[in-house]
Order: C-alpha cells, then sequence, then structure tokens
C-alpha cells in the first residue's frame, strides 16, 4: 500500500488570510448615513494617527464629523425648448394638421339649421382650379386634400352670446413663466426660477466663508440622518414638508482650523445628504447663527462661495 501526502488546499490555508483581508472595518458595515458619530470618528482617528504632524499634536483630536444639508426645491414647470426642439414640435403639429381627418361640420353645425348656414357662408371655395393641367384634384367636402384645411368660423354675434358660450371663443394664453420673483430678483423667495432646481445656502455671521450649505456637528451616538434632520429643524424651523432622499451622503467636504478659531480638533470633515422641500417655508432660528439665506440654482452658486467649497460640491448639484 502506497501512501501518498496529501498537500492543504491553497483555499483553506489562506482562508484566515483571506478573512483578514477582506474584512473591513466596521464602519463599512454599515451604511455612513446610519453609523453613528463614535464610529466614524474612530474609524478617521486611527486612519490618521499615521501622519507625523497629527501624532505631534496629542491635546487635538482629529478632525470633526458634521452633517450638511443638500435642500433644493425641484423645477416647477417644464425648462425652455431649445430651438431645435421648437422646430420639430411644430414640424409635428403641421403633419398632423396635413394628415387629419376633414373637419366634421355636421358634428359641431348640424344640418339645416342657421348656424350650419352661417358656417358654409364663410368657408373658401375649393374647385382645384389651380393644379397643373395633368393633375388629378382631390376634393372631398370641400376640401383639397393635398394640403391642411383651413377653417374659417363665422364672427361672433356678441349681443346675443351668452356667458357660457363666450367661453368657446376664449383664446388660451399660457401663464407667463417670468414671475414676481424674478423680477425683483428675490433670491429668498421659492417662486424664482421655476424651471430650475434651487438650493438653499445659509449666511453666517463670520469673517471669511459666510455662505454655505447648513451644516451641523454630529453629536455623539447620533447618525448623520439623524443630525441633519435636527440641523433642519433648528436652523430653519418647523414649518416646512420636506424629505430626507437618502442615507447615503451625496458629497464630502474637509477644512482645516486656524488657531485663531479655538476649535479642540485638527479641522472638520462634512458628510451632506440630500433632501428636498416640497411646502413650507425657511425661516431663521434664533440661536443658529444664520442671520441670511437664499435659494440659488447651481450657476449662482459659485458667486457666493469659494472655490475649493464649489469644487467638493459641484457634481452632486443639478444643472437643470
Amino acid at each position: 500500500m502506497v501512501l501518498r501526502r496529501v498537500s492543504r488546499p491553497l483555499w483553506s490555508r489562506n482562508s484566515r488570510l483571506l478573512e483578514q483581508v477582506a474584512r473591513p472595518s466596521c464602519i463599512y458595515w454599515r451604511s455612513i448615513g446610519t453609523a453613528t458619530a463614535e464610529e466614524v470618528k474612530t474609524e478617521t482617528a486611527s486612519s490618521l494617527l499615521t501622519t507625523p504632524s497629527i501624532a505631534e499634536s496629542p491635546a487635538l483630536e482629529a478632525f470633526k464629523i458634521m452633517s450638511g444639508l443638500i435642500l433644493c426645491r425641484q423645477p416647477i414647470v417644464t425648462p425652455e425648448l431649445t430651438p431645435f426642439e421648437k422646430a420639430y414640435y411644430n414640424y409635428q403639429s403641421e403633419l398632423r394638421k396635413r394628415l387629419m381627418w376633414t373637419f366634421p361640420k355636421w358634428f359641431y353645425y348640424p344640418e339645416g339649421t342657421l348656424a350650419e348656414r352661417q358656417f358654409s357662408a364663410v368657408q373658401p371655395v375649393v374647385d382645384g382650379k389651380d393644379r397643373d393641367e395633368f393633375e388629378k384634384p382631390d376634393i372631398l367636402f370641400n376640401r383639397d386634400r393635398r394640403s391642411k384645411q383651413e377653417i374659417v368660423f363665422p364672427e361672433r354675434d356678441v349681443e346675443r352670446e351668452t356667458e357660457e358660450s363666450a367661453k368657446i371663443y376664449a383664446k388660451i394664453e399660457p401663464r407667463s413663466r417670468t414671475t414676481e420673483a424674478d423680477q425683483k430678483n428675490d433670491v429668498r423667495s421659492l417662486e424664482r426660477k421655476l424651471d430650475r432646481t434651487l438650493y438653499l445656502l445659509v449666511k453666517k455671521d463670520r469673517r471669511a466663508n459666510e455662505w454655505k450649505f447648513p451644516a451641523a456637528e454630529v453629536l455623539n451616538g447620533e447618525t448623520l440622518t439623524a443630525a441633519a434632520e435636527r440641523l433642519l429643524l433648528t436652523t430653519g424651523g418647523p414649518n416646512m414638508n420636506t424629505w430626507l432622499v437618502s442615507n447615503t451622503p451625496a458629497a464630502y467636504h474637509h477644512y482645516p482650523y486656524n488657531p485663531e478659531d479655538k476649535e479642540p480638533y485638527m479641522g472638520a470633515k462634512v458628510f451632506f445628504l440630500k433632501s428636498r422641500i416640497f411646502a413650507g417655508t425657511f425661516v431663521p432660528q434664533r440661536g443658529s447663527g444664520v442671520i441670511d439665506y437664499a435659494w440659488l440654482t447651481k450657476d449662482e452658486i459659485p458667486d457666493y462661495v469659494h472655490k475649493g467649497y464649489w469644487a467638493s460640491m459641484a457634481n452632486a448639484l443639478s444643472k437643470h
């Protein structure tokens, strides 16, 4: 009997090693929006302790974890048509008029009535004499079907018409897309730029970087989502109907603190969550530090914030 040594399978020998390599830290097992502030701070601090500058400053904590809010109002009306879209829809409209069935005057003007005689009297006579020498006319019900039918309605009898009959002749005119807030350039109003997405920016009473998206520190044991909801209530008040889109951050920004800030942290890391407002008004609350606010489009925000902040937020905003 010959005994052969069977080598241990590769997967079993390296199973423990693979588990150690593939096992992520606790912060990645959960959504970062539902992870508590202690977990995020622990993960951030452990990854930054290898940096000499941080190791030399044992009195300062690594970074303050903050929850930011990208509160937006969705477009209310459709956007303006481009020249190509206008030409396309005009072509389709003319094509439908050309292929449509002959106007059924017997439905709107019953035969033998006075209204039918008035309607027939004002219609142009189509006899087909304007055709070429060998062209066969295609005339049916007083219509040359080679082109769209032109309908002429009789003049209105203003003296006899009632309020209900007057509505038949009322011309439909679309309302203007330019609102009073657009004319006054009222950036605090949600009634401006109806065809664009508006984002909320708040202004703090400080020397630099006054305008930013709302943000607040994540307290111990608090999630990013809970911090964002608390931020919305303490900053803008309860008179808003909002919806938090997701627990997952849509943008991220970090910045260092200056010595004059007198903060016990090296800097701040802000994770921004998206939210939408459906109704209500943003009203700055006392003690929030907000002295002004504005509802701005993506094109207007770069005029309010600095370049580094805009570079972190630009890809999370919609241009429509």
